[in-house]
């Protein structure tokens, strides 16, 4: 199967700032691999648990500028993802309030949307080793409303080798920041 999902830039062309961050021409609408079923059940959690008329309804995904060749952040051109995601009311821990472990969910995900676009960038679209969240740590911040439309950002804080250190944000429409995640992805070695 196809690692390529299809963009839902429809479903948030309509919503004013969602419209706004997407006519923003520095960054660049990308699929999100992790929300297409593929037959060796990889990303079954978000491309079918999660792909529901009652969990997450639409999301797209946005990439920055590549910057090739830091010394700084090796390997890894693109320094941040933006990824507007619509919620339904099926994703709750409280009436009308997301769980929060789906808010960590969100944070590691759009985390991975940013290190899989990064080995894309290079590979191309073909298999590579990918990486695996060593940590992540969440601040709650606010609470989560549903149904709602979110931003999720991720963008490098640091690159060691084989060490990836990567700040994530969840953000309601008016810019208040609801949650924030603090995480440590590491390139594996040889394939799982």
């Amino acid at each position: 199967m196809s690692r390529r999902s299809p963009l839902n830039l429809d479903h948030f062309t309509t919503i004013p700032w969602c419209h706004a961050l997407l006519s923003d021409p520095t960054f660049t609408p990308v699929p999100t691999g992790s929300r297409i079923p593929k037959s060796t059940t990889e990303d079954s959690f978000f491309a079918e648990t999660l792909q529901t008329p009652r969990t997450i309804l639409a999301l797209v995904s946005l990439h920055s500028p590549p910057v090739p060749n830091d010394p700084a952040f090796p390997g890894c051109p693109i320094r941040e993802i933006r990824t507007l995601i619509s919620l339904g009311d099926g994703l709750n821990g409280h009436p009308g309030l997301a769980h929060g472990g789906l808010i960590g969910t969100l944070l590691d995900e759009v985390s991975g949307v940013l290190l899989t676009t990064n080995l894309d960038y290079f590979h191309g679209g073909a298999e590579h080793l990918g990486t695996m969240t060593a940590y992540l740590n969440v601040g709650y911040k606010r609470p989560m409303p549903t149904p709602g439309v979110y931003l999720v950002t991720a963008r490098y804080e640091r690159v060691e080798g084989r060490k990836k250190w990567i700040e994530s944000r969840v953000v309601d429409a008016e810019g208040n920041v609801l949650a924030v995640g603090k995480a440590l992805f590491l390139e594996v070695k040889e394939k799982l």
